[in-house]
């Protein structure tokens, strides 16, 4: 009698963990693992893309330009919008995706590199948009915003 009734207890033990095992993995499957797996693709390009611009290397934050943008700007136009402002700083305090589409809120410090203002940090908080093609996360500069509107 007293075989079964432990028998009986380990059976229920079980099948309470495998419906908890069941549920777990049913609320963070495949989608769920999509969809961070997307944000920290986002979130590496984003990284990417403004260690570059810190950096000013401007040929590689190009690069991380929508493609329709570069076919309309070439290289050194684009160059020209980093003579006024150089960045120190970027950090990602948001990502929000909405299928090929995305923002990030960013925390952004630089200075301006014109002869009265040089030297001082400046603060800044900006949303930028992102748009993925053939699986690959791309800037949206300005110009292509103001379009899209």
């Amino acid at each position: 009698m007293k075989r079964i009734r432990v028998s009986h207890l380990f059976a229920s033990v079980l099948v309470a963990f495998l419906a908890v095992l069941l549920l777990t993995h049913c609320s963070t499957g495949p989608q769920a693992i999509k969809k961070e797996e997307e944000r920290e693709a986002l979130r590496g390009r984003i990284e990417e893309y403004w260690k570059y611009r810190i950096d000013g290397k401007v040929d590689k934050a190009y690069q991380c330009e929508l493609p329709e943008f570069r076919d309309r700007v070439n290289l050194l136009e684009y160059a020209q919008r980093f003579k006024v402002v150089r960045y120190l700083e970027a950090e990602i305090l948001e990502i929000n995706i909405k299928d090929l589409e995305a923002q990030s809120v960013m925390k952004l410090t630089y200075v301006y590199m014109l002869k009265k203002l040089t030297g001082k940090k400046i603060p800044a908080q900006e949303v930028e948009q992102w748009r993925r093609v053939k699986g690959v996360w791309y800037h949206l500069p300005e110009s292509v915003k103001a379009e899209t509107k």
